[in-house]
């Protein structure tokens, strides 16, 4: 009897090893949950960019998952100091930190849905021209299963430097430029005087290139001493200035040649005759601010 009463039991418990496997597999696994999965896409600027002007870098957010963002994302943009994202198209507000910035687009990215940014990467006027820089893009959603961030790298190159020159005589400075000052141009009968001729660079890059200059000092004066830096005489009253660079970016060079006012002039009297003018300048196209006319009054 006790024999056959652990048949039974035996053979039931080989019927529960059997059946609890084949009944597990045939269980429907759990789903897992929905959430949104973001891809990255970055063009960088297409031509190369002048020192001390933009270049469009766009940034493109897509939602790829089957449901839409319950959190902000977080997009970094790393590009290399001196230069600047300076704004973006749509407007969002940018974070600044030493190698970029930053901006958040807001939850509610819909499945299928981009969010597209037109960033003004703004290269600084010091920048060197024919270079490439080099920075990245990332984005992170606290939801995205790939929590490592997604992350997408660009480059961009420059072009040869750009700058706008213009010429005057004065000494005094404002708004950050040369402007004319009464009583600069002025000298007693026989006196020894400097004329602070200038040539200004309105930018937007600095002058990497030669430029040249030609400078005639006014009707009875003469020039005396040593010539200008950069500059030859090429006559009593004349002047060839050749510089291996221009000024830098919203600045000038000044040149101040010494000139002696002829004994016979008399007080009041006008002398014209002045003149400045760039000859010649690689990263600027000739114009009229490439001339200026100038006396010197006695007094």
């Amino acid at each position: 009897m006790m024999r056959t009463l652990r048949a039974t039991a035996l053979a039931a418990l080989s019927v529960l090893l059997v059946a609890g496997p084949a009944q597990a597999a045939t269980a429907p696994l759990a789903a897992p949950p929905a959430t949104a999965q973001l891809s990255l896409e970055v063009c960088p600027p297409q031509h190369p960019v002048v020192p001390g002007e933009t270049g469009t870098l766009e940034v493109k957010v897509t939602n790829r998952g089957p449901s839409a963002t319950t959190d902000d994302t977080l997009v970094v943009v790393h590009f290399p100091a001196p230069g600047v994202v300076q704004s973006a198209d749509p407007a969002v507000t940018l974070t600044y930190f030493g190698t970029g910035s930053s901006y958040k687009i807001p939850a509610g990215l819909a499945p299928g849905a981009a969010s597209v940014e037109r960033l003004a990467l703004y290269v600084a006027p010091v920048t060197d021209p024919f270079i490439t820089i080099s920075g990245d893009v990332q984005a992170y959603y606290p939801g995205d299963p790939d929590q490592s961030g997604h992350t997408t790298a660009y480059s961009l190159t420059t072009a040869d430097t750009k700058a706008h020159f213009m010429v005057g005589a004065s000494s005094a400075w404002q708004a950050g430029h040369p402007v004319p000052q009464p009583g600069d141009l002025t000298g007693a009968p026989g006196a020894t005087i400097n004329l602070p001729l200038w040539v200004y660079n309105a930018g937007p890059s600095y002058s990497r290139h030669p430029i040249d200059l030609a400078i005639t000092v006014p009707e009875h004066t003469t020039l005396t001493g040593t010539p200008p830096y950069g500059c030859t005489a090429t006559g009593p009253r004349t002047l060839s200035c050749h510089y291996p660079t221009g000024p830098r970016y919203h600045d000038a060079v000044f040149i101040d040649p010494a000139v002696v006012i002829d004994p016979s002039t008399v007080a009041g009297q006008v002398l014209p005759g002045g003149t400045l003018d760039v000859v010649a300048a690689v990263e600027d196209c000739p114009s009229p601010d490439w001339h200026t006319d100038y006396v010197v009054t006695v007094s």
